[in-house]
């Protein structure tokens, strides 16, 4: 014979079980984002569709989390990675990430346009996904160059805005300017004024560079910074040696690698 208080445990057991089986995981999906800087190129615009069953949205930066139960958040300090998680109580999504961080190119070689060998490179172009590739002046790349390395008209040597020279095909607005520090790695953020379209440049010296084909800044535009490791007067020519990173998010001065 079962005793009665025997069988009161058994079936309280059985209650137990099943509400705690009841209390099922919410499985999220990832939020799906688009990252857009806004004016003037300061702050990420994050936005994302609602994801079901989400009750807020964690978004988290490299020194920083943050919670909104919107489906936009404004990110204004420079991050390098961006995460967004859709959240029900305890449960979480898989992150939806934006990477921040700058397209490096090191060790770039560039020629004053002093120099009487025409294949040595004297221009610097950027390619859609950022890389800085040197170029020669021939007539082929002078569409494409963005900055000149330019020791005749500037005293030893400059970066200047390949649209100053009136090439056909080159209507380009860039500019750079003396990012007031020389520390590459800790330099964040590119500034909204004080821009030149003709730097001197010095050894060690660290500039921002706002590439550009329209006046005042869009979301076409884009920024990087630049390193000179070392400048050399060979046989009368300026060779410059640098490093770039450069931001891929259309109008966005964060330069963080």
């Amino acid at each position: 014979m079962i005793r009665k208080s025997t069988l009161i445990l058994a079936v309280a057991a059985a209650v137990l079980f099943i509400g705690m089986g009841c209390d099922s995981v919410v499985t999220l999906d990832k939020p799906t984002v688009t990252a857009a800087a806004i004016t003037p190129g300061t702050t990420l615009r994050l936005q994302w569709t609602a994801v079901t069953d989400a009750e807020s949205y964690q978004i988290t930066t490299d020194d920083s989390v943050y919670t909104t139960t919107s489906e936009s958040f404004d990110v204004t300090a420079p991050t390098k990675t961006i995460e967004v998680r859709a959240v029900n109580g305890s449960d979480e999504s898989d992150p939806a990430t934006i990477d921040c961080k700058v397209k490096e190119t090191s060790s770039i070689v560039l020629y004053g346009i002093s120099d009487p060998n025409a294949d040595h490179p004297s221009g610097l172009a950027f390619t859609g996904e950022g890389v800085a590739s040197p170029l020669s002046l021939s007539d082929a790349n002078k569409p494409n160059i963005d900055y000149v390395c330019d020791d005749e008209n500037i005293s030893p040597v400059g970066l200047v805005n390949a649209g100053d020279y009136g090439w056909s095909g080159n209507a380009k607005l860039n500019t750079a300017m003396d990012a007031g520090s020389t520390d590459y790695d800790a330099f964040k953020q590119a500034a909204t004024s004080g821009y030149s379209s003709q730097t001197t440049i010095a050894s060690n010296g660290l500039y921002t560079l706002w590439v550009s084909n329209s006046q005042g800044w869009t979301v076409n535009d884009h920024f990087a910074k630049a390193k000179i490791v070392s400048i050399e007067d060979v046989g009368g020519v300026q060779k410059v040696t640098l490093k770039v990173g450069y931001q891929k998010i259309g109008g966005l001065r964060w330069l963080m690698n």
